[in-house]
């Protein structure tokens, strides 16, 4: 779906659920979105507010706050989450609504603490972001006006009382003050990072989040549809799908019944399967398997189309009325592989989709915005269009933030990128009292059965570093051990997996991540070691080592998480931030840093193998620190992924056989230093064009180990026969290889292959002249992999030997733009030339947003054309007078 379609499809259905009549699936149904009136506690605030919206955005729109990420305002405003907040809403509806059987209330979503009351009258409560609500109003509502209000309690206040109130403590309490943020964020269902986190803001909104309206009936409803697939038969496998229904029975007493007939209907495929039924007390729920055997299979993209096909359920009652819904879906299986691996201690961790194991490449997804109601379907259309740019086909729905819209997973389902979807729990112990693992039942019963609808989601967790936390006693939980054990299996395997085993989705589930998979399993779901390299999925984060030392990257069997961090590019930065803030050691640099000793991290990282700019220009000296964290990042990202690529099909001392590198983090909540490789706004870093090329579906990555220049061809599902792999040796001074070597070979897909073994100083340094005192500073080593054609089949990837403030012969080279010209509807060629060698040459392409086909390359050639998509209507004209370009030896 392209990002047209995805605001026409926004529109409409705002339009529908706009306040008046509307009857769809044999309902009436009135749309209470649009402007409510929100007042805080005492009554000195009271302004027009949006629904689906928070008060903070209702606060902005009113002109009482400006943004919320300003310089300090996350700070400043943090009155708002402390205060209490009511939504009021006014509407008017006609005896043909109130006279039907039933009358309902439906809330998507209420954040968080909220009772609802009509005409006065109680008619819910909620206490959990992450479910929807389902309210008979049809003793309180009236012909004619009627007023609905949300009473918000602040979840500051919600969360400090159940922590006080609750019989012991269960920690964190707080978090660091690096953070900036509210405590016992475990304490209440809901985003937990809007409590703040070490790469976001501590905001808490309140406000009613996701649409709501009111609907009328008579006869029982469709109230919503589950369909999943399965195979059937071999050796030629045919799919099926299980499709549950779930209906509404309304005031439908314990000893009636209605009979009423289903119509499952595939539009394109010409299947439609009619069944009798009988609804009753015992049967709100319902399940039926019909064959489908001319659908074809879903693929991730790189393996296979995406094909999605309409699924319309019908509910005909003998009355007359109707209910139906529709809804896409695909046909995929996934299989979580766990078995014994020659010659090494441990178990596999991999997954097969549809019988193909892969090599899972992606990144950790975390929300887009503070303000779930500012992320659009065209937001979400850029991030996740600029995943597959990127080679990428699978993100992490990271357990601190939110399950997404539906609109997320729709988009994923058709661009082909999978999903490893966790339940909101993350880096914390949580409760267990009745209320608590209720709401989560709610909650996961929910979330579940709309999730499962889409092929895109491959595999559920429990939740984020919990099982890690209580083992290695991150928050002193070793006090009372058993009491903490026995809550964390109580919540993630009585209740959540429980419940995810009940619906039989076919997907695996994982207890944490990362966790030891089987091993956890039989060491009673919480082992003795979560990060053992052999057995399950591992987080490895170390900022003391240096990262172009491979040997300080683990071995494991999966990698969900590593990253390091980098600041956001100065024009993104810039508008939310003043003269006297443009300095990494200023107040606004230390208050942005939510990471402990993260800014002196990145320092010493660059350190480690540059030199700091050189200008005596505070602002020049600014940019270009933000942009040598950029490089660092890049460079540590892109070493330690090819790592893990390279491990596909390797054992080091039984470590290795790496299926699966997710890098943290794909996406930016604000404008801070972060780990993300897409900078708030839609804006690629460096890293995220090197995240281009080291997921590239053919790659050509090398190492230096023991004095041995060692070429790995990696391949995904390209069976490469009789290729080259081109090894290269430049001088710095040259722009022209001085000493090339070829290696033909084949490999099979979906593997790793070592292609060439050399010695480094004695074979290609010296057969390229590389006569310096010390040949490693003199030159560095290219790679690349070829067709038999001579096609070019992956990135050429550069090795360098020696940090680039020890290097010999490199000069500030002269780059120019030569030439820019329109070569399609959105994309333009770049044509640039140099007088030398450019390391890390960087376009920017000004207040004109879009990608480049690469960037923050090592420029080699003379003479190098780039591509420039654009993301918004623009002129050649207007491109040459936004672009800028520029290369490490501008700094100095």
């Amino acid at each position: 779906m392209n990002q047209k379609m995805v605001l026409c499809r926004a529109l409409v259905y705002l339009l529908l659920l706009a306040s008046g009549w509307l009857g769809i699936n044999g309902e009436l149904t009135f749309g209470l979105n649009g402007q409510w009136k929100v007042t805080n506690a005492n009554g000195s605030i009271s302004i027009p507010g949006q629904v689906p919206g928070s008060v903070h955005t209702a606060l902005i729109a009113a002109g009482i706050l400006s943004d919320p990420y300003y310089r300090f305002n996350d700070d400043l405003y943090k009155w708002v989450a402390r205060d209490n907040w009511t939504y009021t809403f006014n509407f008017a509806v006609t005896s043909d609504f109130t006279n039907k059987h039933n009358v309902k209330l439906v809330s998507k979503g209420l954040d968080t603490i909220a009772d609802v009351t009509l005409n006065g009258i109680l008619i819910g409560s909620s206490t959990n972001m992450f479910v929807h609500h389902v309210w008979d109003v049809k003793h309180a509502i009236k012909v004619g006006e009627n007023v609905i209000q949300v009473a918000f309690l602040s979840p500051i206040t919600y969360s400090a009382t159940r922590s006080r109130e609750y019989p012991y403590d269960v920690p964190p309490d707080c978090p660091p003050p690096v953070q900036h943020g509210f405590c016992h964020p475990n304490f209440i269902r809901k985003e937990q990072c809007s409590f703040s986190w070490d790469w976001g803001p501590g905001f808490a909104p309140i406000g009613i989040w996701k649409d709501v309206y009111l609907e009328a009936f008579d006869d029982p409803i469709l109230r919503d549809v589950v369909a999943i697939p399965y195979e059937v038969g071999t050796p030629i496998p045919s799919w099926w799908m299980n499709v549950t229904m779930n209906f509404d029975l309304g005031n439908l007493s314990s000893n009636e019944s209605v009979d009423a007939t289903i119509i499952i209907w595939f539009p394109t495929l010409h299947y439609q399967f009619t069944f009798a039924i009988t609804l009753d007390i015992d049967h709100e729920q319902i399940s039926k398997q019909v064959s489908v055997p001319q659908a074809q299979t879903w693929f991730p993209h790189g393996y296979g189309p995406q094909p999605l096909y309409s699924l319309n359920v019908t509910l005909k009652i003998p009355s007359g009325e109707t209910s139906w819904r529709s809804m896409k879906v695909g046909f995929r299986k996934v299989e979580l592989v766990q078995e014994k691996i020659a010659n090494s201690t441990g178990l596999s961790f991999y997954f097969k989709i549809n019988t193909i194991p892969m090599f899972i490449k992606g990144s950790n997804w975390i929300p887009a915005d503070a303000f779930q109601e500012r992320i659009t379907p065209g937001n979400l259309s850029r991030l996740l269009q600029s995943a597959v740019d990127a080679n990428i086909h699978t993100l992490r729905v990271w357990g601190g933030g939110v399950y997404e819209q539906d609109e997320f997973y729709e988009l994923c389902d058709e661009l082909g990128i999978m999903v490893w979807q966790d339940f909101m729990f993350a880096c914390a112990m949580y409760p267990v009292d009745e209320p608590f693992l209720s709401s989560v039942t709610e909650e996961v019963h929910y979330q579940v059965r709309r999730l499962s609808n889409h092929p895109s989601v491959i595999a559920w967790s429990a939740n984020n570093e919990n099982e890690g936390a209580l083992r290695q006693d991150w928050y002193n939980t070793s006090r009372n051990f058993t009491l903490y054990d026995n809550d964390y299996v109580t919540l993630y395997i009585g209740v959540i997996r429980e419940i995810v085993l009940s619906k039989a989705t076919g997907l695996p589930f994982l207890s944490s991540s990362p966790s030891d998979g089987q091993l956890t399993e039989m060491q009673g779901w919480v082992a003795k070691d979560p990060t053992s390299v052999y057995y399950g999925d591992v987080h490895y984060y170390n900022y003391n080592a240096d990262c172009w030392n491979i040997s300080s990257f683990p071995k494991p069997r999966f990698a969900s998480e590593y990253g390091v961090q980098s600041w956001p590019s100065f024009q993104t930065l810039s508008p939310v931030s003043i003269a006297t803030d443009w300095s990494y050691t200023s107040t606004f640099s230390d208050h942005r840093q939510h990471h402990t000793f993260g800014q002196s991290q990145m320092l010493a990282q660059i350190q480690r193998h540059f030199n700091l700019p050189s200008s005596k220009d505070p602002l020049i000296y600014f940019k270009n620190m933000l942009y040598l964290t950029q490089i660092s990042q890049a460079l540590c990202i892109k070493f330690e992924t090819e790592h893990y690529r390279r491990l596909q099909s390797i054992l080091v001392d039984g470590q290795g056989h790496c299926m699966g590198a997710l890098y943290w983090q794909f996406n930016d909540i604000w404008q801070a230093p972060t780990w993300s490789s897409i900078e708030y706004g839609g804006k690629w870093k460096m890293l995220h064009y090197y995240v281009k090329d080291f997921f590239s579906p053919v790659l050509a990555s090398g190492m230096i180990q023991g004095g041995d220049v060692y070429g790995y061809s990696i391949t995904d599902r390209v069976n490469l026969v009789n290729a080259s792999f081109v090894t290269s040796v430049w001088l710095w001074t040259d722009l022209k290889a001085r000493y090339q070597v070829t290696n033909y070979f084949s490999q099979n897909i979906s593997s790793s292959k070592m292609v060439i073994k050399t010695p480094l100083n004695a074979g290609l340094l010296q057969k390229a002249g590389c006569g310096h005192q010390d040949p490693l500073l003199s030159c560095f080593i290219t790679m690349a992999i070829y067709h038999s054609n001579s096609t070019q089949l992956s990135p050429t990837n550069p090795i360098f030997l020696a940090s680039f403030s020890e290097v010999v012969g490199l000069k500030k080279p002269t780059i120019k733009i030569s030439s820019v010209s329109k070569v399609g509807s959105d994309e333009f060629l770049v044509t640039l030339k140099t007088s030398t060698i450019a390391p890390f040459t960087w376009l920017d392409s000004g207040s004109l947003r879009g990608r480049f086909s690469q960037n923050g390359f090592l420029m080699m050639t003379p003479s190098l054309s780039v591509s420039f998509f654009a993301w918004e209507p623009t002129s050649a004209e207007e491109l040459t007078k936004s672009l800028t370009v520029s290369s490490l030896m501008d700094l100095y």
